[in-house]
């Protein structure tokens, strides 16, 4: 924000040096005006950002019921493990649970998601900020204005979040476990290897459900964009001082993103990646110029870019910035000589 409220103090002062310049300065013939260079506050619309989470998030399934009673079996809301009798008799006190509404009569049940996917959602941060630098190289002067060549760079800072829980689809495991007729210690609990404890049965009845899954946890992507762009450009005059621009052509940009996931549940999942890439493309724009000064226009009008996608992905999570259909706004002056 500090660098967009000094730019715009820079454009304010030199907009206010140019009306105040004198009228000596003005002069009704520009053909002298080959050369155009031009500083601009610019800002950028319907930049998305698509985070796509949940595939690394599940445990992998707990080991099947035809594995035997003698099995480690994690879960998300508690475990059931070898202790270190070997769980004799088909028990086990190296066990634990999360929450009361897993005891279920003389059964405790516990709960696991395999194979979530599809948890996704777009977000987009407008405006964001930035500048652009510009040159113009006219080619020929005509009666009705003038054509060239323009070359520019543009800077742009993006920043995207989200807290919001993604829903996703996968497989919920319900394997139950015989209390045998003990009372269950107060949940949270967690037995121990060497115990002693609580004991249930250690052998497990599975039942398997299609079904949603819910990831929570936040995600962010901080971006960098620098493009280029060149093509031609005409100036059409309308009245004296004001001229409509137009110019389309390649635009070329790099970008410097780090993106950045953090998941609750089901389960702790976490990780960080940065990344720069080269991404290609066209523009195509329009706006208005009006000559304060034989030296100085203010200027002013929209973009549209097309940059394509921007992808990264890390633990089973993934952030696309897409950069398909930008669109900026910019506000600035031009020193013409």
């Amino acid at each position: 924000m500090h660098l967009t409220v000094s730019f715009l103090r820079v454009i304010a002062v030199a907009g206010v040096i140019a009306a105040v310049a004198p009228s000596a300065l003005a002069q009704d013939d520009n053909q002298s005006d080959w050369n155009h260079f031009g500083l601009d506050f610019r800002m950028g619309f319907n930049m998305r950002a698509k985070f796509t989470t949940g595939s690394g998030s599940s445990l992998p399934a707990p080991p099947p019921p035809s594995a035997g009673s003698a099995v480690n079996r994690k879960y998300n809301d508690g475990f059931v493990n070898v202790d270190s009798s070997h769980n004799a008799g088909g028990q086990t006190w190296n066990w634990g649970y999360q929450s009361a509404s897993q005891v279920s009569g003389d059964t405790l049940l516990m709960h696991a998601t395999a194979g979530s996917s599809g948890a996704s959602e777009t977000r987009n941060d407008d405006p964001n900020f930035g500048f652009e630098v510009t040159f113009v190289r006219d080619l020929g002067h005509e009666t009705w204005g003038r054509w060239g060549l323009k070359a520019a760079f543009g800077y742009t800072d993006m920043q995207f979040r989200s807290s919001d829980p993604l829903s996703g689809n996968g497989q919920v495991i319900t394997d139950t476990y015989q209390l045998h007729g003990i009372k269950p210690p107060v949940a949270p609990y967690s037995g121990s290897f060497n115990g002693p404890g609580a004991v249930i049965g250690s052998l497990p009845t599975r039942s398997i459900a299609a079904g949603a899954t819910t990831i929570t946890g936040s995600r962010s992507l901080d971006a960098s964009l620098y493009d280029f762009r060149l093509g031609p450009t005409i100036a059409l005059d309308i009245i004296k001082n004001l001229s409509v621009e137009a110019s389309a052509g390649l635009a070329l940009g790099v970008v410097d993103s780090t993106f950045t996931f953090s998941e609750t549940a089901p389960n702790a999942s976490s990780g960080t990646t940065h990344s720069t890439g080269f991404q290609a493309g066209a523009y195509a724009e329009a706006g208005l110029a009006y000559r304060v000064c034989h030296a100085a226009s203010l200027i002013g009008g929209a973009q549209f870019q097309y940059l394509g996608d921007f992808n990264q992905s890390i633990a089973g999570s993934s952030a696309q910035l897409d950069l398909s259909q930008s669109v900026f706004v910019f506000l600035g002056f031009k020193y013409n000589f």
